[in-house]
């Protein structure tokens, strides 16, 4: 069994911060040419020395991490670990990075327990629960591609559930974006290393779309579940982007005033029952806005593996519904790829000057 870190010094947990980065810098060491890294300067929170060049920040040491395995916005083809392929269409829209002109936004009425752990010197991985989990994985998937990044803590509603947060946090930030990218604390980005640019060519998200969203899954022996009043599945709002359009705000300010029973009489009977501003907007929203909504399928921006029904199984986005702490594990896994990988070519090229051959198993006569 491991021993607990709740009873560690703030100073212990920094040498063990310290002793991870210097793991990171190894890796990326052995992996450059030449043999030292000019490493750019920052400003972020958490920075160390290395040698004599500078201030290296931890977005430049994800950044440097990542750096092998980002795909290009225009790479015709993905496949994922498990061989499955997917394509972009043969003349994609976007055809480099949008850099800061994409936010990725993280929208919460509730505080991260592991920022009050970490305060008191008491931060330990293995208990940070999936809300801190998939924040991490949003904020650091914003780094590796360069985007910006937002946290916002929102104040509750008196009247309503608190996700009813989500319009009006869109339409306070869509004026300084091209795109911003949405995600619930129990969804994550399956694979980092693939940029948002890359999926929205994907998807074919046109310059129209003012709002993307994936169905939920829909079942044929129970369709009362998950669809609205005409049958018509719901889309979830766990995974929303949202494009700057002429028609942004005007969908948003219509979202967010549903509640009020002016321009949808009865809309307020989702201010607290399930599923909330995501029943609105499937109820009222899409139909009067039909040409900008584009709609994912399930299995691709929705749901987790091992769900069935519509195979919603998250091929590029996951939303774990149930199963909340598979989160945390999914981004375990993504950092590990990218850690283990440098650290994999060292044995793989022979070239670090930590592998040889004992081609005689006897005691050399000169030691």
């Amino acid at each position: 069994m491991l021993p607990s870190a709740g009873a560690r010094s703030p100073l212990f947990a920094l040498a063990i911060t310290a002793g991870f980065v210097l793991i990171f810098i190894f890796g990326f060491l052995a992996w450059q040419r030449p043999e030292r890294i000019p490493f750019p300067h920052s400003s972020t929170h958490v920075e160390m020395t290395i040698n004599q060049n500078g201030p290296v920040s931890i977005a430049e040491i994800v950044r440097l991490l990542y750096a092998p395995l980002k795909v290009p916005p225009t790479q015709h083809q993905f496949v994922d670990e498990n061989g499955v392929k997917a394509t972009l269409p043969d003349k994609p829209r976007i055809q480099k990075s949008l850099g800061k002109e994409i936010l990725i936004l993280d929208l919460e009425t509730r505080q991260l327990p592991s920022t009050d752990a970490f305060k008191k010197g008491e931060y330990d991985w293995r208990k940070v629960n999936h809300v801190s989990g998939g924040v991490f994985n949003h904020y650091t998937y914003a780094m590796i591609h360069g985007y910006d990044y937002k946290f916002i803590h929102a104040h509750n509603f008196d009247d309503r559930n608190p996700t009813w947060v989500k319009p009006s946090a869109f339409a306070n930030h869509i004026n300084d974006y091209k795109y911003i990218v949405f995600l619930d604390a129990d969804a994550a980005f399956r694979h980092m290393h693939l940029p948002m640019e890359w999926l929205i060519n994907h998807w074919e998200i046109e310059p129209k779309h003012s709002m993307t969203m994936a169905l939920d899954p829909w079942d044929p022996e129970a369709p009362q579940f998950n669809s609205d009043a005409n049958n018509r599945t719901y889309t979830n709002t766990g995974f929303v982007v949202v494009q700057k359009s002429e028609k942004t705000m005007e969908i948003l300010k219509a979202w967010h005033e549903c509640p009020d029973d002016k321009r949808y009489p009865n809309c307020s009977q989702w201010k607290k029952p399930k599923f909330h501003e995501q029943s609105a907007f499937g109820e009222y929203i899409r139909y009067d806005y039909e040409e900008y909504i584009k709609e994912l399928p399930c299995a691709e921006a929705n749901g987790f593996p091992g769900v069935t029904i519509s195979e919603c199984v998250g091929k590029f986005i996951r939303h774990y519904w149930f199963e909340k702490h598979l989160v945390k594990k999914d981004f375990q896994e993504n950092m590990m790829q990218a850690i283990t990988l440098p650290i994999q070519k060292l044995w793989a090229e022979k070239d670090a000057g930590v592998y040889f051959e004992q081609a005689k198993n006897v005691i050399n006569p000169h030691q």
